[in-house]
C-alpha cells in the first residue's frame, strides 16, 4: 500500500475539484499485474467528506480516507484504479476532518 496525505492547497480547495498526478514505483518481479497510476480526481472536499476517483489500470485499486476530530479514521470503498464511481470517506456528525488522503493499493 502507498498512503498519498492530500496537500494544504488540495484540502483548502473546497470549491474547486482538484487533480494531482501520481505514479506508483516500478513493480517487483513477484508483483503481477500493471502498478499504474495516473491522475487524482478529488471530487468532494469539504471539512467533514473528502473523495474522487483515480485514472489507472485494474486490477490495481485505491481508496480515499480522512482522519477525522475524534480520532478514527474513515475510509471509502476500495475502487480498481480508473473507475469513475469514486471512493468518498465521511466523518462522523459533531466531528471535522484534521488530515486526508488516499490510498494505492497495487494488486
Amino acid at each position: 500500500m502507498i498512503r498519498k496525505l492530500a496537500t494544504t492547497a488540495a484540502v483548502l480547495a473546497t470549491s474547486a475539484v482538484a487533480a494531482v498526478t501520481v505514479m506508483a514505483p516500478p513493480a517487483s518481479a513477484s508483483t503481477a499485474g500493471a502498478e499504474w497510476y495516473g491522475t487524482v480526481h478529488v471530487t468532494l472536499n469539504t471539512s467533514t467528506s473528502y473523495g474522487g476517483w483515480i485514472d489507472g489500470n485494474g486490477p490495481d485499486s485505491y481508496r480515499f480516507w480522512i482522519q477525522c476530530s475524534n480520532g478514527s479514521e474513515y475510509r471509502g470503498v476500495t475502487r480498481w484504479a480508473g473507475d469513475r464511481r469514486g471512493s468518498f470517506a465521511y466523518c462522523p456528525s459533531g466531528t471535522s476532518g484534521v488530515s486526508r488522503g488516499w490510498d494505492l493499493l497495487p494488486a
